[in-house]
C-alpha cells in the first residue's frame, strides 16, 4: 500500500468516525446498534463491489429501519467504501421495493437518464432474485423438503 492509498484510507476513516460521532447525538441507541450491525453485514457483502444485497432483519428491526435510517445506512456505506463524494437519491417505487434509495456519485444525482437506468438495473436484479427464490422453493417442494 503506497502513501496516497494510506492517506485516502485515513481520510475516509476520519470522515466515517466524525459522522458516527454525530449520529450518536442524533439517533437513539437501538437504531445506532442496528445501523452498526447492518453496516458490518454490508461491508462483507456483494454490495461492496457494486452488487445488490438483501439485508436480514427480524420484525422488530424492520420497524426500526425507517426511510431515514435507510438513508443513514447508505451514507455510512458510502463513507466506508467510496473515495469520492456520494449522495443518497430516492428512486421511488418499483415492483420489488417501495421508496428505493441508492447511493450515487454527487455529479450523477441530477441525471434523470442515469437514475432511470440505475432503477431499471436494480429492479431487474430484484426480479431475478425473486424468480430464483421461487425456483429453489419449487425444487425443494418437489424433493419433499419444506421451502
Amino acid at each position: 500500500m503506497d502513501r496516497d492509498e494510506r492517506h485516502d484510507r485515513s481520510e475516509r476513516a476520519e470522515r466515517l468516525t466524525r459522522y458516527l460521532n454525530e449520529l450518536q447525538e442524533r439517533i437513539d441507541p437501538r437504531s445506532l446498534e442496528l445501523l452498526m450491525r447492518l453496516l458490518r453485514e454490508l461491508s462483507t457483502s456483494p454490495a461492496v463491489s457494486g452488487g445488490t444485497y438483501e439485508l436480514g432483519m427480524g420484525p422488530e428491526e424492520k420497524e426500526l429501519f425507517t426511510p431515514a435510517l435507510q438513508a443513514e445506512l447508505l451514507v455510512l456505506f458510502g463513507l466506508l467504501t467510496s473515495q469520492d463524494e456520494r449522495v443518497v437519491v430516492d428512486l421511488g417505487d418499483s415492483p420489488h421495493a417501495k421508496g428505493m434509495k441508492v447511493l450515487v456519485p454527487q455529479e450523477r444525482a441530477g441525471d434523470p437518464d442515469f437514475l432511470h437506468r440505475h432503477k431499471q438495473r436494480v429492479a431487474a436484479e430484484a426480479e431475478q432474485r425473486e424468480r430464483d427464490r421461487r425456483e429453489v422453493e419449487g425444487i425443494a417442494r418437489a424433493s419433499g423438503m419444506e421451502p
